[in-house]
């Protein structure tokens, strides 16, 4: 089969949707011939990287247009990379006809950015499109935003605000509606989805998290390093942005110590909230409990995660939460928020996932989790188990990659019913 995949980020070395874009990639000229569009900006890291040969006889690139830097400013950070986006977008679709002309291609797959809140110019070419994984519907509640510094609860207003109005958009319609199939990052993106698309036909559930042989290997053999009598560890990573809920964490902190059980909380992270949650660390004197780190790579990274018996992270809006299930594939178990994609991973044999109706009941709740854990170190054990086990049997690239030929199947199928 011929694909064209549309990746505007696409880059070996980097993370987060770059990773996402690479990864799919380098997954589908396993089996596919795969011509992917992405920015120029991504050529040389690309050129550089060293290809096997079935790979390399089935991946060709083009590459189109470029983006501005970013701003330090989350906000204004966000709003102008979907600027860029949208930008570039327009700059593919001018060179798209003579693209068709060299690929002709079965199917068009758009992975990234991974966001419904664009829509795509792709459905005009008479060749099914299929688009996703899409995240981002889920909102910040708005009871919880007094547990937020300034900017970080500016930030989600307008969030919440652009989600309600950018499901109205005529293009974001058009793109939801003529898409031959949308995959979409979880049941709450799918729910809120299929209410734009108006049906559920060629709607699929699939978290563009996924985990090859090696990297189930490797996390698993970090998991092996964990004492499970020592001192309770706890870990959050990914970037400090407000709806992570790492504030509230703090204050389950706070809470377990006053009953008696005390945890290390190590934060690799950093991002615009950082400095407001130092703040607040002061103030609950919990300064020789957690450790603030600007985020492990490689070695140092599994180091972490084997010395950690719980990832801490009430998160209140997550897609494909990557993080999260590293951390279960090492064996770590997730005290999380019942919200989003990660309420919908974590259950009671895994883990903690604490309902939101109140921020009196979420940190009650955390901190009931850390407690339970602490003094019962063989339910700690047998629900780091299940997180590997559940993470290593359903987020697989095996499961990852047949669920893909399966849409494709299905798409090209639907296509062919109507000539």
């Amino acid at each position: 089969m011929k694909v064209i995949l549309i990746a505007f980020a696409c880059h070996p070395e980097l993370g987060s949707e770059s990773a996402a874009g690479w990864t799919m990639a380098l997954l589908l000229a396993q089996s596919h011939q795969v011509h992917v569009v992405t920015q120029s900006c991504n050529r040389s890291a690309i050129s550089r990287f060293e290809f096997g040969d079935e790979i390399q006889k089935n991946l060709s690139f083009y590459y189109v247009g470029s983006t501005e830097r970013a701003y330090q400013n989350r906000m204004v950070a966000r709003i102008m990379s979907w600027v860029n986006y949208k930008k570039w977008l327009s700059q593919v679709q001018h060179e798209f006809a003579q693209i068709l002309r060299k690929a002709k291609p079965d199917l068009i797959h758009h992975v990234t950015i991974a966001t419904w809140r664009v829509g795509v110019p792709w459905m005009g070419f008479g060749i099914p499109v299929v688009w996703g994984p899409l995240g981002g519907a889920a909102k910040f509640p708005l009871r919880f935003l007094n547990g937020l510094s300034f900017s970080g609860g500016s930030f989600e207003i307008v969030r919440n605000l652009g989600t309600y109005m950018g499901r109205m958009l005529p293009s974001v319609v058009r793109s939801c509606r003529s898409a031959a199939a949308i995959i979409c990052a979880n049941g709450l993106d799918a729910g809120f989805l299929n209410q734009i698309r108006g049906q559920g036909k060629g709607l699929y559930v699939l978290s563009s998290a996924h985990f090859s042989v090696n990297e189930v290997k490797r996390f698993e053999k970090a998991g092996q390093r964990k004492e499970p009598y020592a001192p309770l560890q706890a870990f959050a990573g990914g970037i400090c942005i407000g709806s992570k809920g790492i504030r509230f964490a703090l204050e389950a902190l706070a809470l377990a110590r006053q009953k008696g059980t005390r945890v290390q909380f190590t934060v690799a992270s950093f991002g615009p909230e950082l400095n407001f949650l130092k703040h607040i660390t002061r103030k609950l004197k919990l300064c020789d409990q957690v450790q603030f780190h600007d985020g492990f790579r490689g070695e140092a990274y599994d180091k972490a995660l084997g010395k950690s018996h719980v990832f801490l992270l009430p998160s209140f809006r997550e897609g494909s939460p990557r993080t999260i299930l590293e951390a279960m594939l090492a064996g770590v178990v997730p005290v999380v928020c019942k919200a989003s994609a990660q309420g919908e991973i974590v259950d009671a044999k895994v883990g903690f996932a604490i309902p939101i109706s109140s921020r009196h009941e979420l940190v009650r709740g955390l901190a009931h989790a850390l407690i339970l854990l602490d003094h019962d170190r063989e339910l700690l054990q047998s629900m780091g188990r299940a997180a590997r086990f559940k993470v290593s049997e359903n987020y697989s690239e095996k499961a990852f990659l047949t669920k893909i030929e399966s849409i494709y199947r299905e798409t090209l199928q639907c296509k062919g019913s109507k000539q």
